[in-house]
């Protein structure tokens, strides 16, 4: 039989086997095994916020529900119930009380350990008084998630509205300006008051509420003005012209509207807009060198022993939101600490003015300090007591 295989066909076999033209490629090697208890991270990983929103959101379904003390009313109880139950099918029950009865009820729970609430919105001086001194709140800040709520950009002074900012237990949820000047507009025309010292010129014709009381809207931003705004000196000039202090609110806004007296000095906003919707001829004025801002019920604390923690961090989160605050503030008709929730439902006059200077009565350093301004402010005016 002939053989096929001549030696230059022999040569050229070898060659075509070693030829690395023509090797057959080696199996990959597989990668280096990840360090134990390190996964590699992923490009579609979620952010740890978001990992903790979704599980804190799971666990709170479970709990179902958050009970809530506030100061406010009915309709920020029901839109709120129904908001919350919306959107993550929770159950917001809300107990109704003034600030000092609320506090005093969280204190009685919390020493027979018999914990009920998971949430109190209420004033901040029975914060400062009552729950911070008996250490019966959380820190807020780890119950904060959302992003949007940490943005110090969405807040009116830059910064996460914390009354008490080294703990940061206490949100102010509100910020809604308080003007300080009511005038009566057929007396006193439009620009006529541009600065507090303009007000020389109605001495011995204006009335306000009376300080010597030791509560009330006048003598809490007479405190910040004289400790902000004017100083002193200015609060005892004021004095001097002679106001007539009238105790009577309703009797103060009438005899405003009456034209009795054409200066009303610190009113009631809240019960004087009812007045100028029946189209009396009053009006409202903020000083050039500023004005006071006021939470109301507006802060917001989370209670030691919160039965339902994680109800209560969804709920917390949602309602610092701007949504949360767009439906908060339409009900109890105030304007939102944050810049980005609307104002349309207020009174032009009673929404904070870029560029003018404003007070805080949640100001962690006016607290500390009231007591003795508001007794400076009862010695300054006692002399006009009638």
């Amino acid at each position: 039989m002939r053989n096929l295989f001549t030696p230059a066909v022999s040569v050229f076999f070898i060659l075509a086997l070693v030829s690395p033209a023509c090797t057959v490629p080696a199996a990959t090697a597989p990668p280096p095994a990840a360090p134990a208890g390190k996964a590699a991270p992923a490009s579609s990983a979620k952010a740890l916020w978001e990992q903790d929103w979704e599980r804190t959101l799971a666990e709170a379904k479970k709990e179902g529900t958050v009970l809530v003390y506030t100061g406010f009313g009915a309709d920020f109880r029901a839109a709120l119930s129904q908001a919350v139950k919306e959107k993550y099918g929770l159950d917001a029950e809300f107990v109704l009380g003034r600030s000092a009865e609320i506090a005093e009820r969280i204190m009685r729970e919390q020493r027979s350990r018999a914990y009920a609430a998971d949430v109190v919105i209420i004033g901040s001086s029975q914060h400062q008084m009552a729950l911070w001194p008996a250490n019966v709140l959380l820190p807020l800040k780890p119950v904060i998630t959302l992003p949007e709520v940490l943005d110090p950009k969405m807040w009116w002074e830059g910064t996460v509205p914390w009354v008490d900012r080294e703990a940061a237990t206490v949100l102010q949820m509100y910020a809604f300006v308080q003007p300080p000047i009511a005038v009566n507009t057929t007396m006193v025309k439009a620009g006529e008051i541009k600065s507090w010292r303009d007000l020389r010129k109605w001495q011995g014709q204006m009335i306000m509420d009376d300080p010597t009381l030791g509560s009330g809207p006048a003598i809490q931003q007479l405190a910040l003005v004289g400790e902000y705004i004017m100083g002193w000196d200015f609060v005892r000039e004021l004095a001097g012209w002679q106001p007539l202090l009238l105790r009577d609110r309703n009797q103060q806004l009438q005899w405003l509207a009456m034209g009795k007296n054409p200066v009303l000095l610190f009113p009631e906003t809240a019960s004087l807009s009812p007045f100028k919707k029946t189209g009396a001829p009053v009006g409202l004025v903020t000083p050039a060198e500023g004005a006071t801002v006021t939470a109301g019920f507006g802060t917001v604390a989370m209670l030691k022993g919160a039965p339902h923690p994680n109800a209560a961090k969804v709920f917390i989160n949602f309602l610092l939101t701007k949504e949360g605050q767009t439906v908060a503030t339409r009900t109890t008709l105030s304007q939102s600490a944050r810049l980005d929730v609307p104002v349309d439902h207020l009174d032009p006059d009673l929404v904070r003015i870029p560029g003018i200077k404003y007070a805080s009565s949640t100001d962690e350093k006016f607290m500390a300090v009231q007591v003795d301004l508001y007794n400076r402010l009862i010695d300054i005016f006692k002399p006009l007591v009638k």
